[in-house]
C-alpha cells in the first residue's frame, strides 16, 4: 500500500496544501510550528476510528479535511479521509479512517529512547487485534519491547520448528543491523544466564545496554518495525513488507554522520515500504534524493510545499549551510553576536572610523572558523580603508 496523493485542509497549522509523496521515501522539513508532525499525524488518523484529541482544526475554519488517493494492489486506488471540527484542547474528534487497512501502517513517534532493561523472563509475542492496530495508528506504537522481541528470536531460533520461516529471516535480518549500522560491530550472542545482548566492538564484546544512545536509537527503530511487521504477520518477511512507516524527528540522538546514512539505510532494510519521517537535520536532506525532499514554508497564514531546484544530484553539493537557508527556510546561520559586529564594522568602514574598523576585524578575525574564507573578504575592506595598512 502506497500514499499517492494526500490533501490537507484546515488542520493544525495548515490551511490548504496538496501533496502528490514519493513511493519509497518522503523527508518532511521545515521551521517548528509549521506542520511537519501534522502531516505525519494526519496520515496516521487516515487508517484509524474512534475518538482523538492529537488532531485540531485551523483557527479560521469550522471544519479540517484530511484526504487521500491509496494504491491498495490488486483493488486498484482507493481514497481514504476523516474531518475536524474541535479547536479547544480538551475537545476530542470522531474520526473514522480506512481502520481496516490500520495493520499496513506503523507509526513510530518521538519516544524511542529506553533505560536499562532487565529480562528476568522472556515473554510472549504482543497480540495485535484490529482495535490495538488502530489505537497505534494514531497513537503510535511501543518500542519497549523491542529488546525482549529479539531475545526471544534468538532464544528460539534454535529449536527446530519453533519460528516460522518469516520469523528466522526476519531474525537473521535484525543480526545483520548492528554491522549495518557500523562494519566494526557485530552481534555475539545473547547470555543465557542474563538474557543479556553481547555485542562485538572495537572496545571487545560489551552489553547492547552499554552502546550509545545514537546507536541504540537506531536500533530501536530497524528492530521495532521488523517486530511490528512480524506481530501483526506473522508468515511475511520485512523485506517483503509493503506498507507504509512514520517516523517522527528521525535524526533523534544520531551524530551528523549518521544522519546522513539512516534515510539510505531504511529503504536498504526495508525495500519496500514507504516512508514519511520528519526531520530538522540538513545533513539528512544533504544525502537525499531531492524528489523525496517535502520541504515546508510559511504562505501568508497557511502552510505551502517550497519550491526546490532539480538536479540529478541534489544537494550532494550543497553546503549544510545552503540546505539550512534555501531548504530548511533558515533566515540567517550566523549567530547574533556575529551579525552585530559584522553590521557595526561594515558601519565603521562606512564613517571611515579606521580605529573601530580594525577592533572590529579583530573581533571577527578571532570568531571566524581558521579556514574561512569570509575573513580574506574583511581584510580586503579594512586594506582598502586603511590603503593597504590594515593589520
Amino acid at each position: 500500500m502506497k500514499v499517492k496523493k494526500l490533501e490537507i485542509s484546515g488542520v493544525g497549522g495548515i490551511r490548504d496544501i496538496l501533496l502528490m509523496p514519493h513511493d519509497r521515501m518522503n523527508i518532511i522539513c521545515g521551521p517548528n510550528g509549521i506542520g511537519k508532525t501534522t502531516l505525519l499525524e494526519c496520515i496516521g488518523h487516515l487508517f484509524s476510528v474512534g475518538n482523538t484529541n492529537i488532531i485540531k482544526r485551523h483557527v479560521s475554519v469550522d471544519q479540517g479535511l484530511v484526504k487521500a488517493a491509496l494504491s491498495q494492489a490488486p483493488t486498484g486506488i482507493e481514497s481514504a479521509e476523516f474531518t475536524v471540527t474541535a479547536f479547544e484542547p480538551n475537545k476530542e474528534d470522531h474520526v473514522g479512517g480506512k481502520h481496516e487497512l490500520s495493520s499496513q501502517v506503523i507509526p513510530l513517534k518521538t519516544t524511542r529512547t529506553f533505560g536499562y532493561q532487565p529480562l528476568q523472563a522472556v515473554s510472549r509475542d504482543t497480540e495485535k487485534p484490529t482495535h490495538v492496530l488502530y489505537g497505534e495508528a494514531r497513537n503510535g506504537v511501543s518500542l519497549a519491547d523491542v529488546k525482549n522481541w529479539f531475545v526471544n528470536r534468538y532464544l528460539y531460533s534454535a529449536h527446530a520448528g519453533a519460528l516460522r520461516p518469516a520469523q528466522l529471516e526476519n531474525h537473521k535480518l535484525a543480526k545483520t543491523c548492528f554491522s549495518k549500522l557500523n562494519e566494526d560491530f557485530k552481534f555475539v550472542r545473547v547470555d543465557a544466564g542474563t538474557n543479556e545482548i553481547m555485542i562485538h566492538t572495537p572496545s571487545g564484546i560489551l552489553y547492547y545496554e552499554y552502546l550509545s544512545s545514537g546507536f541504540k536509537s537506531c536500533l530501536s527503530i530497524l528492530f521495532g518495525i521488523i517486530k511490528e511487521i512480524e506481530f501483526r504477520f506473522p508468515d511475511t518477511t520485512a523485506s517483503a513488507f509493503k506498507g507504509i512507516v512514520l517516523i517522527d524527528e528521525l535524526e533523534l540522538h544520531l551524530h551528523p554522520d549518521w544522519q546522513s546514512k539512516i534515510a539510505g539505510l531504511l529503504m536498504d532494510v526495508f525495500p519496500e515500504v514507504q516512508f514519511f519521517v520528519t526531520t530538522h537535520s540538513p545533513h539528512i536532506v544533504q544525502a537525499a534524493a531531492p524528489e523525496t525532499i517535502i520541504a515546508l514554508e510559511r504562505a501568508g497564514d497557511g502552510v505551502a510545499k517550497r519550491d526546490l531546484p532539480k538536479s540529478v544530484y541534489g544537494f550532494n553539493g550543497w553546503t549544510i549551510e545552503e540546505i539550512l537557508e534555501d531548504v530548511m527556510g533558515m533566515a540567517d546561520t550566523r549567530t547574533s553576536v556575529f551579525r552585530e559586529t559584522v553590521n557595526a564594522f561594515a558601519t565603521a568602514l562606512n564613517a571611515e572610523d579606521i580605529g573601530q574598523a580594525k577592533e572590529l576585524y579583530t573581533s571577527l578575525d578571532r570568531m571566524l572558523h581558521p579556514m574561512s574564507a569570509t575573513r580574506k573578504l574583511l581584510s580586503f575592506q579594512l586594506s582598502a580603508l586603511t590603503g593597504g595598512q590594515g593589520d
